[in-house]
């Protein structure tokens, strides 16, 4: 079995493989201040508590936060005792990262753009709900060539506390009007119907810059608050895609990865 493993700013998911079917999954938040055995027993119980005996033979990781990502590498291998593949810009994807700056380019969108071309059409754009809300476009060649980072919806709602005296903490849930009758609707309004505003306004800019319809991917867990919001929903919905994309990666790698 594998264990696919993707450490974002304010989650690390977690996955367990069976071939390609996803047995086991978990969301952990990203604590910067956990130790190695803190993080390696943590997974040990939950893992050996959907699965006993414990028979994992591989591990895959994407991380975008460097504090994390040797601490969690040596607690999977300390207690599981496998082999730890780190994803890089380097790694073989089979997606051409066709951009300024390759090793700039987020573990978890070079995932996510391995598996929108393996499982949709494309050209395409991969919308992922997390600290930030990113945007993957993926040609029919098999380029990442580039997207947008916005704000992500957590991230615009803590902005009003953290800048001002007056406004209330906000808890992102849907609402049924634009118009808001009171303070938290208006900021609501503001952040949720504001965001799928943006999303569907930037999805239309990135086909008239490509000058070709793209199919659009959500992905993250704000994704089905947005979509409601938006004229124009997304053609599909993956919650695992990252995690998909982390078994594909390593489905191209370990031939060579298991005899090295």
């Amino acid at each position: 079995m594998l264990l696919a493993a993707d450490i974002g700013n304010t989650n690390i998911t977690i996955g367990i493989y069976d071939g390609s079917d996803l047995i086991g999954y978990w969301s952990l938040c990203s604590d910067k201040d956990k130790t190695e055995d803190e993080y390696g027993i943590i997974l040990y119980n939950l893992i050996s508590f959907k699965f006993s005996p414990v028979k994992l033979d591989f591990a895959v990781i994407s991380s975008v936060v460097p504090s994390l990502t040797e601490k969690f590498r040596a607690s999977v291998e300390k207690y599981f005792n496998i082999p730890v593949f780190m994803v890089t810009s380097k790694t073989r994807t089979g997606i051409i990262l066709d951009v300024e700056s390759p090793k700039e380019v987020g573990c978890d969108r070079i995932a996510n753009s391995c598996a929108a071309y393996e499982f949709y059409n494309t050209p395409a754009v991969v919308v992922d709900f997390g600290t930030a809300t990113n945007f993957d476009v993926v040609t029919a060649d098999k380029r990442f060539i580039g997207g947008i980072i916005a704000p992500g919806l957590k991230m615009s709602a803590e902005s009003f506390s953290s800048s001002t005296n007056l406004l209330p903490k906000l808890k992102i849930e849907d609402i049924s009007r634009v118009i808001g009758k009171n303070t938290i609707k208006n900021m609501l309004s503001g952040v949720v119907v504001g965001h799928a505003a943006m999303i569907d306004g930037l999805i239309k800019r990135i086909e008239e810059e490509l000058q070709t319809p793209v199919t659009t991917i959500a992905t993250g867990g704000f994704s089905s608050v947005i979509t409601e919001h938006m004229k124009r929903p997304f053609d599909h919905f993956n919650k695992n895609l990252t995690l998909e994309g982390l078994r594909l990666i390593y489905e191209l790698n370990k031939n060579e990865i298991l005899c090295s």
